[in-house]
């Protein structure tokens, strides 16, 4: 399926991904140098706590895109896999929908958010007072990445769906 998603998206979520490791591999030398320095020196690394926030953040968001493309998020079908074909139908419309309106309210919302940050020049309230805003727009974009993706794998499931001959029993 990820062959038929648009080439500039799955490069942009293949990207995120692999920033999202990079974030990951910098949070665990982040957090094992901070324990070696606590149990050496006595203190923890200045900043710490704010700057392992962060890359939580860019981790957890990064790798929407890349769950959509190979279908490593979570997903229940036990129902739908039970239904008839016009069922299964009604449900990739219902599904289109939701996508399309839910995306568009979040990322609308998450943008209103990510202007307001660069607006107010934004910080973290830790020591460090890390600006919030690129980690915001990280947010923004991986959302949009992972609703066209959603969006496209499921409008192309429909169109599977409704070319289907109903006895040929096929289960697109």
């Amino acid at each position: 399926m990820s062959a038929s998603l648009p080439r500039p998206a799955r490069w942009v979520a293949s990207a995120f991904s692999i920033m999202a490791g990079l974030c990951l591999l910098a949070l665990v030398l982040l957090t094992v140098a901070d324990v070696v320095s606590r149990n050496v020196q006595g203190r923890s690394i200045l900043g710490t706590v704010e700057i392992s926030t962060v890359l939580l953040v860019a981790v957890a968001f990064l790798g929407l895109g890349a769950a959509e493309i190979t279908g490593k998020h979570v997903s229940v079908s036990l129902i739908e896999a039970r239904l008839p074909r016009l069922g299964r139908l009604a449900l990739s419309v219902l599904r289109v929908l939701l996508l399309a309106g839910v995306g568009s309210l979040l990322i609308l919302g998450l943008s209103e958010v990510y202007l307001g940050a660069v607006q107010r020049g934004e910080t973290t309230n830790g020591v460090l007072g890390l600006a919030t805003a690129p980690w915001k727009l990280i947010l923004v974009i991986s959302f949009l990445v992972f609703f066209i993706l959603a969006l496209w794998r499921e409008l192309h499931q429909f169109l599977a769906l409704r070319a289907a001959r109903p006895e040929s029993g096929v289960k697109a």
